[in-house]
């Protein structure tokens, strides 16, 4: 579908019998160019009041946030293209990435940065809360029970997106790891089709944990402490066609599974080294 084409398809939303089925909406260049300015408008009131209720209500925190968003502040200074992969264990895992990486203040004067994001339309897009906040946030829906037609236009979407300047993030698993753990073979090759089509497109490549996530779950636990690595990649390949999409999947969960292997390192060895002190201590306290 070229941009032409889409410009000229109605903006429409085609219901299904089912009331508990997801809507399909057509995202036409009219719609997202709609979509982005209400996005914009709201971005300071809508986004805030979500992180208020991250860091006041729910209690979350990002680690050395201060260390990430000067990373990213570095990144965003090469203007080849830039496509955010990460692991994926809750609903929220990219408005947690959003909220890391800059304060909403500089993202109202570098609105490219704020990421459109992927949600499932076969599970969000049946209810009207998720589908209005969709439209607030820059989202799009794409159905994974859906035709090859649907998913190759979303993705024609995201290329488009990348080569004028915006950001996307994808889940390169597709869905909420049902292990708990990042997992190489279990990828789609989304991804993959998007990179090969944009010159010179570079991997955000992402790693996130709540210090509370055992598996995976709907939200994060209240309180959670959220650890973050992220690398930047820029994926090459000599191949072609779906060789070449997997061999640029390939290079991303690697550096994923490279970043969980490290979280999990340093959360042993902290683990270890306090029950060594405990230990310590109680032997001490025994003594006197």
């Amino acid at each position: 579908m070229t941009e032409n084409q889409s410009s000229k398809a109605p903006s429409e939303v085609i219901r299904l019998k089912d009331s508990n089925s997801s809507i399909f909406v057509k995202y036409t260049v009219e719609r997202l160019k709609f979509q982005r300015i209400i996005n914009f408008l709201v971005l300071m009131p809508f986004c805030g009041g979500i992180i208020l209720i991250f860091k006041y209500i729910m209690r979350y925190k990002i680690n050395e946030m201060n260390s990430i968003r000067k990373q990213f502040k570095e990144i965003t200074k090469n203007d080849n293209p830039i496509i955010i992969c990460s692991n994926h264990l809750t609903f929220i895992d990219s408005c947690l990435i959003i909220w890391a990486l800059a304060p909403l203040i500089w993202y109202q004067f570098n609105f490219n940065y704020f990421s459109w994001n992927l949600p499932a339309g076969d599970f969000f897009g049946k209810k009207k809360r998720y589908r209005l906040i969709a439209l607030l946030c820059k989202c799009i829906f794409i159905h994974r029970d859906a035709s090859p037609n649907h998913h190759n236009e979303i993705l024609d979407i995201c290329k488009k997106l990348l080569i004028r300047g915006e950001i996307v993030t994808i889940f390169p698993e597709g869905k909420r790891s049902r292990t708990g753990n990042f997992d190489p073979n279990q990828l789609t090759y989304g991804v993959g089709k998007i990179i090969q089509c944009v010159p010179k497109c570079r991997v955000l490549c992402v790693y996130i944990r709540g210090d509370k996530q055992e598996s995976y779950s709907n939200y994060p636990i209240k309180g959670s402490s959220f650890y973050m690595k992220m690398e930047t990649i820029t994926p090459q390949t000599a191949l072609t066609g779906k060789e070449g999409c997997s061999e640029i999947v390939n290079q991303i969960a690697q550096t994923i599974k490279k970043q969980e292997e490290l979280y999990f390192s340093k959360h042993k060895s902290g683990v270890i080294k306090r029950n060594e002190i405990y230990g310590n201590q109680k032997q001490n306290t025994s003594h006197n």
